[in-house]
């Protein structure tokens, strides 16, 4: 994500549209057709940039690369798909990462084995709660990659974000991957709407660990609505 390249998302898109399939998608933005992020390395939106977009944004950091502003694309099947102006592409569901493009090593699919526990509502999810997952990546003929998780800990916890503090729930969870490495994800539900505003997640032993902000959910529990959002 760090090329940020506009003509590569105008070039690609063809190509993005045929991954994402067409009969379900429920609603696409005409600016992917021209994607304005911030080129500048550790990007960041203010109020006023926040209230002037036409889609959500969604802070990217993964491993040591800069900050990145990613655009929502599509809405389709319970999924969002996030998309970068080098055309990288973060697919998440329920707020957790499923599915990555434009990677040295994509995760190309995940598979619950069991029910996730952020598929739950802010307020149900609580220690102790397990599941697994298989994934499939694109490099090393890594596939049905079995992966265990666990909630270990949740606290309320104070977040800054766009100069307010948000009192916020955060889920701790314990990740064991099938090598026996573990490493630790942590998601942050704003605790009056539940809604998740920011996370950390570490999807493999290979991946380095990706830190999402919800920026755009953090400005509408500010009274800050974009112009895709305006009625």
């Amino acid at each position: 994500m760090h090329k940020l390249v506009l003509i590569l998302v105008l070039t690609g898109l063809t190509g993005l549209t045929g991954l994402t399939g067409c009969s379900s998608t429920v609603r696409s933005y005409s600016q992917t057709l021209k994607l304005a992020f911030v080129p500048s390395e550790g990007a960041s939106l203010t109020k006023n940039e926040l209230a002037s977009r036409d889609s959500d944004a969604l802070y990217a950091k993964v491993g040591a690369l800069p900050n990145a502003v990613l655009s929502l694309a599509f809405l389709e099947n319970g999924q969002q798909k996030w998309i970068s102006a080098d055309e990288a592409m973060l697919v998440l569901e329920n707020g957790r990462l499923v599915k990555s493009t434009g990677f040295q090593n994509d995760l190309l699919f995940q598979q619950a084995l069991s029910e996730d526990p952020l598929v739950q509502d802010m307020q149900k999810i609580q220690v102790g709660q397990t599941w697994q997952s298989l994934s499939d990546w694109s490099v090393g003929y890594e596939t049905g990659y079995i992966t265990q998780y666990k909630i270990v800990d949740t606290t309320v916890q104070q977040l800054e974000l766009l100069e307010h503090t948000f009192q916020t729930k955060l889920v701790v969870e314990e990740v064991t991957f099938a090598n026996g490495e573990k490493a630790e994800n942590q998601f942050w539900y704003e605790l009056n709407s539940g809604r998740l505003i920011k996370s950390r997640q570490t999807l493999a032993p290979f991946w380095p660990l990706v830190e999402l902000v919800h920026i755009s959910t953090a400005g509408r529990l500010l009274g800050i609505r974009n112009q895709g959002n305006r009625k």
